[in-house]
């Protein structure tokens, strides 16, 4: 098969010499399929001489195709956000199954090579056709589809050139991002079109290609819904909307920059959903934890969580207002920009872009506003950072970020940013590093043996009773073998004997030493995950071969 369409002729012999059904009929047959036009094997079924379920068999020894049966075929909507509704049935085509990261495409007859390599370069994927009756691949496409038909289905109705084009297809283009748990959407100019990318787990993979005659208009229906500048193209702009589901809705929020062939948008997804705040989800052990909370629940102190971007941090900050809250903690916010909206808190929303509310000018406004906790999103420079360890040591929690690869180093980037040591060891309470790693798909992991290269860069080689898992890959993970993501975590406490080393001057090493089997380093931490299934070996060497 794949691709291969055999004659008419050819087809007829073959049911005829397989028994199926008489020179006779074959023959009237040939008459109506020239009169209709129709496919012989659906003409055979309308005339009687064969049931569609005697059929479809036949035709899979012809085509040498699987036959996929109805009810085994995935509904799963990651499934369904692979393909759109309108090529699918532009096509005849359904994705049914993801079987060792190769996509099955369910059909009625066999499709072009043309067609399979656009979907190998669409989805990504290895692709593989599979053979279905017509009418169990209707039944397939109705429930993969029904419930998205409205945002996609007349989107290729339109013209390039209409508006209500763009409207449609970013509606399309947003809704996959959120179905498939994207963090990111990038939109960029590429090969004479644009390039649509996901970010899913922190893996970046293209699910789409744009003519070039939609793109600027994608990019402006972008900017209008940020309330953006739709005439300035030669300028980085930022801007953000709410994305509105059924179930509640998104948080988009846009960066624009222009570049070679046009201009490039990047939008990053923040769930609306508080109740997903918990500092107990997010995949500390339980000791770390603990810590944690005693030393957010001190009279006052700095606690600092690190990482690069796209390490979770602010997600934990979050969660660790939602412990705080109450009626009677005054919790004020200082953000660039305010990436989640929470019932209760005062959030701030900083502009260092014109210099009119910067983190340093809005943190001396806030501290006359009698707050017990104040978090800066981000300590970005040495004024910020001074004032946020003075608001510390005069009655108040700080909670905020700074890049740093570790917790220990965070004390190093304070004082390079010009704080004095003395100031550092008196305020700083604690200091959170973390990162983020897959989760191996729970519905198809299986055990596996590593190399001893494997074991070797996580120091495990003398780990012979370990088992070690990884994902198989299926429709669940959209063959990936990973599904989610959890956090690794080493947490500094500073204790009375950090705080008189740091005001002496002690720079990271020393600390370092200090605190060397007393604190849990991140890649110990992603060991202890290691050890449970939960997560590959691959993944926590990623995560930690620079520390």
């Amino acid at each position: 098969m794949n691709g291969a369409v055999m004659s008419k002729k050819m087809l007829g012999e073959f049911l005829l010499s397989m028994g199926a059904i008489s020179r006779k009929e074959l023959a009237e047959a040939l008459k109506v399929q020239r009169r209709s036009k129709k496919r012989l094997g659906m003409v055979m079924v309308e005339q009687g001489y064969l049931g569609e379920e005697q059929l479809i068999p036949l035709l899979g020894e012809y085509f040498d195709m699987e036959v996929f049966p109805e009810e085994e075929a995935d509904p799963a909507p990651e499934l369904a956000a692979m393909i759109p509704v309108t090529v699918a049935r532009k096509n005849g085509i359904a994705p049914v199954a993801l079987r060792g990261g190769e996509l099955l495409i369910a059909c009625s007859e066999p499709v072009s090579g043309a067609v399979l390599e656009n979907l190998r370069r669409f989805t990504g994927r290895q692709v593989r056709t599979v053979l279905m009756g017509p009418s169990a691949l209707s039944g397939v496409l109705r429930s993969l589809y029904n419930p998205g038909e409205d945002l996609t289905a007349t989107v290729d109705a339109a013209m390039p050139e209409d508006p209500e084009y763009a409207v449609k297809l970013l509606e399309r283009l947003l809704h996959k991002a959120v179905i498939q748990r994207a963090s990111d959407m990038h939109m960029e100019p590429d090969y004479g079109g644009m390039r649509v990318r996901l970010r899913i787990d922190g893996i970046l993979r293209t699910v789409d290609r744009l003519p070039a005659a939609v793109m600027p208009l994608v990019i402006s229906r972008i900017k209008i819904l940020g309330n953006m500048n739709i005439a300035e193209k030669r300028s980085p702009q930022d801007g953000g909307f709410l994305f509105k589901q059924e179930n509640g809705g998104t948080n988009v929020r846009i960066s624009t920059m222009p570049c070679a062939g046009g201009e490039k948008a990047v939008l990053r997804f923040f769930s609306t959903h508080e109740r997903s705040l918990e500092l107990e989800d997010i995949g500390m052990e339980k000791d770390v934890l603990e810590d944690l909370r005693r030393t957010i629940k001190l009279p006052h102190g700095l606690i600092l969580v690190t990482g690069p971007t796209g390490s979770g941090k602010s997600f934990t900050l979050y969660a660790a207002l939602k412990y705080l809250r109450s009626d009677s903690v005054n919790i004020v916010t200082i953000e660039d920009p305010i990436e989640l909206r929470m019932d209760g808190i005062t959030q701030v929303h900083v502009d260092e872009s014109s210099r009119k509310l910067t983190f340093s000018s809005a943190l001396r406004s806030v501290l006359r506003q009698d707050p017990n906790v104040i978090m800066v999103g981000e300590i970005r420079d040495g004024e910020t950072a001074k004032l946020a360890l003075q608001a510390a040591l005069t009655g108040h929690i700080v909670l905020s970020t700074l890049h740093t690869n570790d917790a220990v180093s965070a004390v190093d980037r304070l004082i390079d940013m010009g704080c004095e040591h003395y100031l550092v060891g008196s305020a700083l309470r604690g200091v959170l590093a973390q990162r983020l790693v897959r989760l191996i798909c729970p519905k198809c992991r299986v055990e596996y043996t590593p190399g001893s290269a494997e074991l070797d860069v996580l120091g495990l080689s003398h780990e012979r009773d370990m088992v070690f898992y990884t994902g198989g890959g299926c429709s669940y993970c959209q063959g990936e073998g990973y599904r989610g993501r959890t956090g690794i975590f080493e947490f500094l406490s500073i204790n009375r004997e950090l705080q008189v080393l740091i005001a002496k001057g002690a720079d990271s090493s020393v600390i370092r030493e200090t605190v060397e089997g007393g604190m849990r380093t991140l890649r110990e931490d992603g060991i202890m995950k290691l050890r449970r299934g939960l997560v590959s070996i691959t993944d926590i060497h990623r995560a930690t071969m620079e520390i």
